[in-house]
């Protein structure tokens, strides 16, 4: 097998070597013309009225073809023969008895990119919950590595975010129960009140502002997309043998999630335009790098205008306490303009905050 593995790296000339190889393998004429048309999706009519060697690609291309051929003949000699054409015309075609002779060669190219993984898995230990990482590679020789390496010090990656949370270690439990389409039960505490027993389908794992989410089906209202913070959870987790599992919808919890923040539809609410103005080209730069929303689109450049210096943004979202929440965490440099709803409310919020700070202690 040739020393250099021609398949290996990111590079256009690697990407061609998959290109070519590809089309030997149909034991075809192949040219470098019917490769660039694959590249770049065109017609090959497109070459009757351009030059291919112009292309951007054609120099890598070009480097690519006879490689992936000295590596086909290094395997089985004679086993490429050309069209006896030259320039635009010339092609080459496989007649080899090995359908895949350079699979191994390919292999290890996969095989690397997981080596890769496994390493950057193994770094993040430092962001991914300790009980979830030591779920999935419990008694792997990568979770001794990475408990080795940590007790040394060797570690270069972590959250800003502890992950060390309550029930944290129910994660594995959860992500399980869905992929094995598992009904749960168990004891729900909201804050302040008593725990209650919950029949549970598990369909959906989030994260947000470093506490876990897991939605599904429940046996009591809202039923539908319920929301259970792990955190919450009390005592033992138990599989129900004798109640059929309910999946979601398709696609449902990314429709879920698509139109809010954080992880809490509101009763009544839709989806409006909001309208958030920026006091200072500062935080409109900061809010443009880091944005509320996906939707959230630049409507005014910072600058003067006759009513001031500001600059605006508008998403397209379902207004919520996370979002309020947001909001208020940059203080005086936002001004929700719209919707009149949203803007009372954090009037209202800001109103009560400044009640409690002119009480005198």
């Amino acid at each position: 097998m040739p020393s250099k593995n021609i398949f290996g790296g990111q590079s256009a000339r690697a990407l061609f070597a998959h290109y070519v190889y590809e089309e030997l393998r149909k034991r075809e004429f192949v040219s470098l013309v019917d490769v660039l048309c694959i590249y770049y999706k065109r017609e090959k009519s497109y070459y009757d009225l351009h030059t291919y060697s112009s292309d951007n690609a054609y120099k890598q291309l070009k480097k690519a073809f006879p490689e992936v051929i000295r590596a086909l003949e290094q395997v089985n000699p004679g086993c490429v023969i050309n069209n006896g054409k030259t320039g635009k015309g010339k092609a080459f075609k496989y007649i080899g008895k090995d359908d895949d002779p350079l699979a191994a060669e390919r292999k290890a190219v996969v095989q690397k990119s997981v080596e890769d993984y496994v390493e950057f898995c193994k770094a993040s230990a430092g962001i991914m919950p300790a009980s979830w990482f030591s779920s999935f590679f419990e008694n792997t020789q990568l979770l001794l590595d990475t408990e080795r390496e940590s007790e040394d010090g060797n570690g270069f990656i972590r959250s800003s975010l502890e992950q060390n949370l309550t029930n944290i270690h129910l994660l594995p439990l959860f992500y399980k129960a869905i992929t094995d389409r598992q009904v749960l039960r168990f004891s729900y505490q909201r804050f302040g009140q008593e725990p209650f027993e919950l029949t549970f389908h598990p369909q959906f794992l989030k994260e947000y502002n470093g506490r876990w989410f897991v939605f599904g089906e429940a046996d009591r209202e809202p039923y539908h997309a319920y929301n259970v913070p792990l955190d919450r959870i009390v005592g033992e987790v138990t599989v129900v043998d004798n109640v059929e599992y309910i999946p979601a919808e398709k696609g449902y919890y990314q429709d879920f999630f698509n139109i809010i923040i954080g992880v809490t539809r509101e009763k009544g609410a839709k989806v409006e335009q909001v309208v958030i103005r920026t006091k200072t080209e500062y935080q409109h730069g900061l809010l443009l790098t880091k944005p509320l929303h996906h939707s959230q689109k630049e409507t005014h450049p910072f600058g003067q205008y006759d009513d001031g210096s500001y600059g605006e943004v508008t998403l397209t979202i379902e207004p919520n306490r996370e979002l309020r929440g947001r909001i208020l965490m940059y203080g005086e440099n936002l001004e929700v303009m719209q919707p009149e709803s949203l803007r009372e409310q954090i009037k209202n919020t800001i109103k009560q905050q400044m009640e409690i700070y002119s009480n005198e202690t």
